[in-house]
């Protein structure tokens, strides 16, 4: 059995309703908190992705090991 589809003529187009979307949202604000243990100065650095601030903490661990100690943290809290 075939079934042949209508086509949208521009009175049908006409007679439909076209509502406007509700704004969305912006994502969670998330901080990263970097925080120098040997004088205790700390960073903030805000971001709106949970994975760059994922990217941010590996990033000071990296520095970790370079640097003698670990000296830095990095906590991500919202």
């Amino acid at each position: 059995m075939i079934v042949e589809k209508k086509r949208f003529t521009s009175e049908v187009m006409d007679s439909q309703t076209a509502l406007e979307l509700p704004h969305r949202q912006m994502l969670g604000l998330i901080t990263v908190v970097i925080t120098n243990v040997l004088n205790g100065l700390t960073v903030n650095v805000d971001v709106h992705n949970n994975k760059i601030a994922v990217q941010v903490c590996a990033a000071v661990q990296a520095i970790n090991t370079i640097l003698a100690g670990e000296s830095l943290t990095c906590s991500i809290g919202q």
